[in-house]
């Protein structure tokens, strides 16, 4: 499937899952799985935080795939200067909506529509993931022209080792949606090591990957938010604050971190 292809069925699966979105993010939680999703994205806001703690407040911040636009509020409320960039059309509308003092501008990330040397930080969360190879690569290379000397892009990917099993129902999933003659949604599955090598291609040197919250958190939210609460706390009585630097444990995390710098 090419690369284009693989690009316009991500944004039509995020056009259809907007409204999903909204309520995730309104805290409005409508499936088990849910819960797993905020309890990694506040790992991962952990994360961020650290290089924002680093920017002058007048840092200029690209949002990409931003999605609703509360992530770009959550940044501009600490005051910093921030833009959304967005291919979901439907997406966009909520986002606008929610925050009209935000600027949100339609764009892919293998094509962004912003000048040489923009950016103090780029941020990705849930974006790679729905592109190919190829198209990480030239986003990549994008975001390094965009970015300031010494910009960081701080972004997340999905490993392709996660102890949660992911790998396998994907291609399971996939192959039976092969023989329903049914188009499947992509997904880049990598490894700590690969990010590094495609980072570099694109002109990247500082380079840190991290692995965030133990894969298997999301099988026990699976099971109801009881059961998962308490092996949540079963998992940050053993592992703390599951920031996985070394593997195998960082290449077994449900999210895969990566932090660049230019």
């Amino acid at each position: 499937m090419k690369s284009e292809t693989i690009r316009d069925i991500a944004i039509k699966r995020h056009d259809e899952d907007a409204g999903t979105f909204q309520k995730i993010y309104s805290d409005i939680i409508t499936q088990n799985k849910e819960y797993a999703f905020k309890y990694g994205r506040k790992l991962i806001l952990d994360d961020l935080q650290r290089i924002l703690d680093g920017l002058p407040k007048n840092a200029r911040i690209l949002d990409l795939g931003s999605g609703t636009g509360h992530l770009a509020k959550s940044l501009h409320t600490q005051g910093f200067e921030v833009i959304g960039a967005e291919p979901s059309l439907k997406m966009l509308e909520i986002a606008r909506n929610n925050f009209p003092d935000i600027e949100f501008v339609e764009g892919i990330s293998s094509k962004l529509p912003f000048p040489d040397q923009h950016f103090d930080l780029v941020i990705a969360f849930e974006v790679f993931r729905y592109l190919d190879k190829k198209e990480n690569q030239k986003s990549f290379t994008e975001v390094f022209r965009t970015l300031k000397p010494g910009g960081h892009f701080f972004f997340t990917q999905v490993n392709r080792y996660s102890s949660d099993g992911y790998f396998l129902f994907f291609y399971v999933k996939k192959f039976f949606q092969k023989i329903l003659g049914k188009l499947s949604q992509h997904c880049f599955f990598t490894t700590p090591k690969q990010q590094v090598k495609l980072l570099e291609r694109s002109g990247f040197s500082k380079i840190e990957t991290l692995g965030r919250m133990a894969g298997t958190i999301r099988m026990g939210y699976k099971l109801g938010k009881f059961i998962g609460d308490r092996y949540v706390k079963l998992v940050e009585k053993i592992y703390g604050d599951q920031k996985f630097k070394t593997n195998p444990l960082k290449s077994m995390a449900g999210h895969l971190v990566v932090i660049a710098r230019k």
